[in-house]
C-alpha cells in the first residue's frame, strides 16, 4: 500500500520577542492599521536577532495588506511620535529604508499620542450625538423618560392613595387595584388635521401641498413693504445686465433672488443664478426677441406643466422649445387660395413652323 504524504504544517510554535511595553502601554493609543507596522518591523529585526533592517516599501505592503497611501500615514504617526525610527534612506541597491523601534520609552512623545486620542473620542460623541437626534426627529421625538431619581410607576394603595415607587424597591400591593405605568419606548407623533370646529380638513395633494396655494384674502404682515425692499436690494447687487432677468424671475416665477455672498466666500447659488441669467439672454437674442417677452412665452410653456424650477438656468429648454414654436407660428406659409372655374388657366397654342425653313431631315433607320 503506498503511503499517503501530508502537507507539512505551517504553524510551528515558534516565536519572536516583541517588548511587551508596545502593548502594554502603547497599544491603546494606536489603531489596528498602526499596529500592524510595529508587529512587523519587530518580525523583521527582533525575530532575526537585528537592532534594525532594510525593508522596502512592497515588502510592508505584502506583509501589512495595506496600501501605499494608508502605510506612509501610518510610518509617518510612528515617526513623528518616536515609536518608529528611520535610521537610514535607500541604498544604491534599491534595498530599501532601514527601519528600526524605539527602545528608549524616554523619546516616545506620549503628549501626542494623548492629544490624538482625545480628539478621536470628541469626535466619536458628536457623532454618536448626531446619530441620535437624527433618529429621534425621524421618529417624532421621544417621550420624556423619568430620571432615576423620581417615580417611575404609580400604584394604588388598599385606600387609594398613590405609592411612589423608586430605587427598584419591590412594594407590596392588595386588592387587585391597577398599576400605571408611564411609557419609556419612543413613540411617533401623530398629526390630526382637524379643522377648528372639529372636521377634518380636505386632504392635501402630495404634489402641490395647500400650503403652497395662494390664499385670498390673507395679510401679508405689516412687515410685507420690508421684504419687498430687501429683495428689490438683492435684485440690486447682481451686475447690471443680469438684474432684469433676476426681477422676471421675482416676478413671474415668484423664486427670491439669492444673497450675494461675501467677498471671501464662494459665488455657490448667486454665481449660478447670474450665469443662468446670461443664458436665457443668449438664447433670447438667438432668436430676436426681447428677454420680457422671452420670458412670458416660458411662463405660458411652463405654466401648465410646474416642473420645479429653483433657478434660471432650469428655464433653458423651456425657453428654447417656447421661442422655436412662436418662431414657426411666424414663418407658416399664408393658405392657397381656391381656383377660379370661370377663369381657365390659359395654355398658349405652339407656333406656326416658318415655310422659308428647310425641311427637317431624319436619320434612316438602319436595317437589322
Amino acid at each position: 500500500m503506498t503511503q499517503t504524504s501530508e502537507a507539512p504544517n505551517k504553524i510551528i510554535p515558534n516565536s519572536f520577542q516583541t517588548p511587551n511595553f508596545f502593548v502594554d502601554v502603547c497599544m491603546r493609543y494606536l489603531n489596528g492599521n498602526e499596529i500592524k507596522c510595529v508587529i512587523v518591523l519587530a518580525r523583521k529585526t527582533f525575530g532575526w536577532q537585528k537592532r534594525s533592517d532594510r525593508i522596502s516599501k512592497p515588502q510592508l505592503i505584502e506583509a501589512t495588506g495595506l496600501n501605499g497611501e494608508t502605510l506612509d500615514g501610518c510610518m509617518n504617526f510612528l515617526m513623528l511620535v518616536g515609536l518608529v525610527l528611520r535610521v537610514h534612506e535607500n541604498n544604491a541597491r534599491n534595498e530599501g529604508i532601514e527601519w528600526a523601534l524605539q527602545l528608549d520609552d524616554q523619546k516616545i512623545r506620549f503628549d501626542l499620542l494623548e492629544q490624538r486620542k482625545a480628539e478621536q473620542e470628541t469626535i466619536q460623541q458628536r457623532r454618536t450625538q448626531k446619530a441620535r437626534a437624527a433618529i429621534a426627529k425621524k421618529r417624532g421625538g421621544l417621550s420624556d423618560n423619568h430620571t432615576p431619581d423620581e417615580p417611575s410607576v404609580g400604584q394604588k394603595t388598599d385606600g387609594g392613595g398613590i405609592v411612589a415607587q423608586s430605587g427598584g424597591m419591590v412594594v407590596p400591593q392588595g386588592g387587585g387595584a391597577s398599576v400605571g405605568q408611564d411609557t419609556q419606548k419612543p413613540f411617533k407623533a401623530i398629526k390630526k388635521h382637524m379643522a377648528g370646529d372639529g372636521q377634518s380638513s380636505p386632504a392635501q395633494s402630495p404634489i402641490f401641498p395647500t400650503s403652497a396655494k395662494p390664499i385670498a384674502n390673507t395679510s401679508m404682515g405689516a412687515d410685507a413693504p420690508a421684504r419687498a425692499l430687501v429683495l428689490n436690494e438683492r435684485v440690486q447687487d447682481f451686475p447690471q445686465d443680469c438684474r432684469e432677468g433676476a426681477q422676471l424671475m421675482l416676478e413671474m416665477f415668484k423664486i427670491k433672488p439669492p444673497k450675494r455672498p461675501a467677498a471671501n466666500a464662494k459665488g455657490g447659488t448667486f454665481a449660478l443664478w447670474i450665469n443662468g441669467i446670461r443664458e436665457l439672454i443668449e438664447i433670447a437674442q438667438e432668436y430676436d426677441t426681447p428677454l420680457p417677452r422671452a420670458m412670458q412665452l416660458t411662463f405660458a410653456s411652463w405654466n401648465p406643466a410646474s416642473f420645479r424650477v429653483s433657478h434660471p438656468a432650469a428655464l433653458k429648454k423651456t425657453m428654447i422649445s417656447a421661442l422655436a414654436q412662436a418662431a414657426l407660428k411666424k414663418s407658416e406659409p399664408l393658405p392657397k387660395q381656391p381656383a377660379d372655374e370661370s377663369h381657365p388657366t390659359f395654355v398658349p397654342n405652339p407656333l406656326p413652323r416658318p415655310s422659308n425653313l428647310p425641311p427637317s431631315r431624319t436619320k434612316p433607320k438602319r436595317r437589322s
